[in-house]
């Protein structure tokens, strides 16, 4: 199993020559990260050894049984609200970033969420849903801070106050590819792909796939079809959504910031 903890990472097997001593072997690629672990939770885990493996430099054995009395008790020590703050907090940033980069590669997961009932929902269940409607890709962009980033086409065309950035693909265009343009001419955002969201989304005219993406820098121009653009939290974003007047777009937004959210809470 991977161990990841506001003190360290681990990696704990079991050995050939553990099975018959009762024993694991905890590795990891910190010295230090074994030695916190001794300190409190593991006092007799035996010498750490160096150099004894090609993924993790550093290695030691502990009986079995208080390996699982250390795991336990490190639940109930637990008192933090965030991981990668605590982490901060305890091994510094540097840390805390790396473990946020696993956070993101993990994110990619694929899960098959509940089904809902398609009154609860605009995405697409059957062919028929989507039958003379043209397939269209978006993104939705999502700072480091949580923010998510809207335009407000111009002139509030086809009744949207804010929305999010999508468009039909260019011929010869992947989705993905379709996606980063759109944001990038309808925002002036250069934007990374995160991971696909979950299902396809009816609008009045096309089906949308959309994409959540995080920004690349500093923006520079949007095109003629924006008036502006704004970053909003959930919450506001939210509201502003709600001010679009074409019922199905509207719906269609709200569905897909709702998507956004159970995926990030994941």
């Amino acid at each position: 199993m991977w161990l990841m903890t506001p003190f360290g990472f681990f990696s704990i097997v079991q050995k050939p020559d553990d099975k018959k001593a009762g024993t694991l072997t905890i590795r990891a690629r910190v010295y230090q990260d074994l030695e916190a672990l001794r300190e409190k939770f593991l006092p007799n885990m035996g010498e750490i050894i160096a150099n004894a493996g090609s993924d993790y430099r550093y290695r030691a054995k502990a009986p079995r049984a208080e390996v699982g009395l250390a795991l336990a008790n490190i639940a109930v020590d637990i008192g933090y609200e965030n991981f990668k703050d605590e982490v901060a907090a305890r091994q510094g940033k540097p840390r805390a970033h790396f473990y946020g980069k696993v956070w993101e590669v993990l994110y990619q997961l694929p899960d098959k969420p509940p089904a809902t009932k398609k009154s609860e929902s605009v995405a697409v269940k059957t062919k028929k849903d989507i039958a003379g409607l043209a397939p269209a890709y978006g993104g939705v962009v999502v700072d480091a801070k949580g923010l998510v980033l809207l335009r407000e086409p111009r002139n509030h065309f086809d009744g949207y106050v804010w929305t999010f950035p999508k468009g039909r693909p260019d011929k010869g265009e992947t989705p993905e590819q379709a996606a980063l343009r759109e944001v990038r001419e309808e925002t002036g955002y250069a934007a990374r792909i995160i991971v696909k969201l979950e299902g396809s989304y009816v609008g009045g005219t096309t089906v949308t796939e959309y994409f959540m993406m995080e920004p690349m820098g500093s923006p520079t121009d949007f095109d003629s079809e924006t008036a502006s653009i704004r970053w909003a939290t959930p919450d506001e974003a939210e509201v502003l959504i709600a001010m679009t007047t074409n019922k199905k777009g509207r719906e269609r937004d709200l569905a897909v910031l709702k998507s956004l959210l159970e995926r990030r809470k994941g």
